[in-house]
């Protein structure tokens, strides 16, 4: 509007100034022969008169007075050659009653005309400037008061979620800007993703696509630009930008004339853009740009400021799982290892003395039972480290390839629709899967559910000697139903699921008591004597390195479910993978 205004109001300057040019130029040829009055009548006024043609071809380009009071330039101009001529005109009308006659009254009244053109165009200029002054102070009062809140918002907020939504709230208050929405950017990505917004309708950021691919038409937009060049891209009049053409149907419908888009900056990275709207033109002038400029750096700095806060939490609780895991393999060292040993130690001392090869066998399943324990205390060490580096993981696909390398016998495997993607380590999460699984088939069984020590004092599977003493537990991939062995994953149905902030695994076997939900999860905890009671631990371990949850409940079919939560909440949270604390 304001390029407009002024490109109108100096052509009606430039208009006007010519024609006075050339009546004064025909005043000049007619008096010719009277040097003084060539001089006086013709000559001054026609470069008065050249003075406001150029004046209107610098108003025009927006040179001489700010672009949106070049009609108030107009108006003076107008107001001084009104009163220049109103005066020669009330001259002339007394001189007339006086019955005296009135020289060359046109050349006068256009002469007196001309100087108060002239005249009004620098009183113009000079208010027009003065106001635009004014109204600068005005603009920086404001945008330094939006600042200090939001600064002051900024530094007080808790979390990602709620800076983000702060600073869309706090500019959308404002008088200036009408909506704001800001959109994450994950290094190594294409897309950038709307996460908060005010004044938008939640229905417009869900369909909005915004790449940072200058091949793809939906890179091509200030959003792209701003992540790419690390610059603030102002649009003046968004419908003279071709680059926004896919979205100009909803700028129009929201009434939207100007936008700015702000990219977050920290120091080594960007985190996304700050998108703002306005309904009025050529809103983001220089002053503008600057301010938001250093918003967008100051959010920018406070994101950095969380990721190293999170960075930090994360390897405090990474440093008290690996404490707990000490002492848990101080545990197995000191006792679950040490239980077999002596088993080999005893046998040993029999086999020398006797010859008989049975306390031989003894000894070779004692061995493998260390064995066993060994390979799974690695695997909790090396499973239960922090994800240092996050990728997007196809569910379906990783549970595809833990059923194939896991004995499931004739269990049926049920992957639902839209089990899509979640961001972690790929490895790990095939491991998970392959113990749930390893879980729901080897303990699924045909016979009714059996409570640990149902079986009679014994028997081998009791896990009693004969004389009634209980060995203590330290065997179990977790907790065990009553397998018989032979018809395991016999109609057994495993299923795969995603819920609103993770996924779960579920089969429709006899399940898990209530009561003993809490303790699977547990280092040794297991009624069967013949596994090494870390399978589920381990689950455990690599869901605690993702920052997940997960808990054992009981499944629609009354079998075992086990439902990892905090999926979503960690996916947003990572807008670049963690970096490690060797970097």
């Amino acid at each position: 509007m304001g390029e407009s205004a002024a490109r109108t109001s100096g052509a009606a300057i430039v208009v006007s100034g010519a024609a006075l040019s050339a009546f004064h130029l025909r005043s000049a040829v007619q008096l010719w022969g009277t040097p003084a009055l060539v001089l006086l009548e013709a000559f001054v006024p026609l470069l008065l008169s050249l003075s406001i043609t150029g004046a209107g071809t610098l108003v025009w380009r927006g040179e001489v007075v700010p672009e949106r009071f070049a009609d108030r330039t107009v108006a003076w101009a107008v107001v001084g050659a009104a009163t220049l001529g109103g005066v020669v005109g009330w001259l002339f009308l007394d001189v007339a009653i006086r019955g005296r006659p009135v020289p060359a009254a046109t050349r006068t009244f256009l002469n007196a005309a001309t100087l108060g053109t002239l005249g009004g165009l620098v009183v113009g200029g000079y208010d027009a400037r003065m106001r635009q002054q004014r109204l600068r102070t005005a603009q920086l009062t404001r945008i330094n008061e939006t600042l200090r809140i939001a600064t002051r918002e900024i530094v007080d907020a808790a979390d990602r979620e709620e800076l983000e939504t702060m600073v869309c709230e706090r500019l959308t208050r404002s008088d200036s800007y009408d909506s704001a929405w800001i959109g994450r950017y994950t290094p190594g990505t294409t897309e950038v993703r709307p996460v908060a917004w005010a004044g938008h309708d939640e229905a417009y950021l869900d369909s909005v696509e915004i790449s940072v691919d200058p091949s793809d038409p939906s890179g091509r937009g200030p959003g792209g630009e701003a992540i790419r060049t690390r610059e603030i891209q102002p649009v003046q009049d968004v419908f003279a930008e071709p680059s926004l053409e896919p979205w100009w149907d909803f700028l129009e419908r929201r009434g939207v004339e100007s936008m700015a888009v702000v990219p977050l900056v920290g120091e080594e990275r960007v985190y996304g853009f700050l998108s703002v709207y306005a309904n009025r033109s050529n809103v983001f002038d220089a002053p503008e740009r600057e301010a938001l400029s250093e918003l967008g750096e100051s959010v920018g700095h406070a994101l950095d400021s969380m990721t190293a806060r999170d960075r930090l939490a994360r390897r405090e609780r990474e440093l008290s799982r690996q404490n707990e895991r000490l002492d848990e393999f101080a545990s197995v060292v000191s006792h679950d290892l040490r239980n077999p040993l002596n088993v080999v130690q005893g046998n040993l001392e029999l086999a020398l003395e006797t010859g008989d090869r049975e306390y031989l066998e003894r000894m070779a399943g004692a061995l493998d039972r260390m064995d066993e324990l060994i390979e799974d205390v690695l695997a909790l060490a090396r499973n239960g480290q922090a994800v240092s580096e996050f990728r997007p993981v196809d569910l379906r696909a990783v549970a595809e390839v833990a059923w194939e390398t896991t004995t499931t016998g004739d269990a049926t495997l049920v992957l639902e629709d839209g089990l899509g993607t979640v961001q972690g380590d790929e490895g790990r999460l095939v491991r998970v899967f392959e113990n749930l699984f390893r879980n729901a088939v080897e303990h699924a069984s045909t016979g009714p559910p059996q409570e640990p020590g149902d079986v009679a004092e014994g028997d081998p599977a009791s896990g009693r000697s004969d004389d009634g003493s209980a060995p203590e537990v330290t065997a179990g991939d977790d907790f065990t139903r009553g397998s018989s062995g032979d018809d395991e994953g016999e109609g057994l149905t495993v299923s795969v699921g995603r819920t609103d902030d993770g996924f779960y695994v579920a089969d429709d076997g006899p399940g898990i008591p209530e009561g003993k939900r809490g303790q699977v999860f547990e280092t040794g905890f297991s009624t069967d004597p013949g596994g090494t009671g870390f399978g589920l631990n381990i689950v455990r371990s690599i869901a605690e390195a993702h920052d997940w949850e997960v808990v054992a409940t009981e499944s629609d079919d009354g079998g075992a479910r086990f439902e990892f939560t905090g999926i979503a909440a960690a996916e947003n949270e990572r807008a670049e993978p963690p970096q490690s604390d060797e970097e």
